[in-house]
């Protein structure tokens, strides 16, 4: 069984390679794109922790040349896009990136720096969530959407639930592209109040 998982993940990865992409989590977001319809053309996006580029290169394909800004801590250069390099968790890039928007949807598969102790590593991706989470009422249009990778084992179930005090529907999505053993889900949210 094992071995079929790792060939489903290797044709993954060709696959993403053949069709030009940098990395094979755009299908990842392929898969959220059809299921929750996120992203729009002309709509601004902002993707956080955009590095290698796939979710920029996938989103610029719908939303459209210009209308995408990507911030990650690696530099990164991607035609189409307006590209940050930095901590987008850190006041001063924050205000930045808010002074670019605001954004139709917000998009975040960010993951922290992990220690395979599963304890550390969910609380850490659960925290990176929510400094994003903090910043929407800067960055995200009302009406907006959103989607953020987390560690599950903690506290998804919480911050699901601010999710639904936020926006009109909330979800916890975990798409087939994610590896067999990967702990991670999508944090979606549509419909975006203006607050939390």
């Amino acid at each position: 069984m094992a071995k079929t998982g790792g060939r489903r993940q290797d044709h993954l990865a060709r696959k993403a390679q053949a069709q030009g992409y940098h990395a094979r989590s755009v299908y990842k977001l392929e898969a959220i794109q059809k299921k929750y319809r996120l992203l729009a053309s002309g709509g601004m996006v902002l993707d956080l922790g955009a590095a290698p580029g796939s979710w920029t290169q996938y989103a610029l394909e719908i939303a459209g040349p210009g209308q995408v800004l990507a911030v990650d801590l690696q530099e990164m250069s991607l035609a189409g896009a307006i590209c940050l390099q930095g901590d987008f968790t850190g006041p001063d890039l924050a205000e930045t990136i808010a002074g670019r928007g605001p954004f139709q949807t917000v998009l975040s598969d960010a993951a922290p720096a992990t220690t395979g102790n599963r304890l550390i590593d969910t609380g850490r991706s659960e925290a990176l969530v929510e400094s994003i989470l903090d910043y929407l009422p800067r960055w995200l249009s009302p009406g907006g959407s959103f989607a953020a990778k987390i560690f599950q084992g903690g506290g998804e179930q919480a911050l699901l639930g601010q999710l639904r005090q936020g926006f009109s529907s909330a979800a916890l999505y975990r798409p087939e592209a994610v590896r067999r053993e990967s702990f991670e889900a999508y944090l979606i949210g549509r419909g975006y109040g203006g607050s939390r």
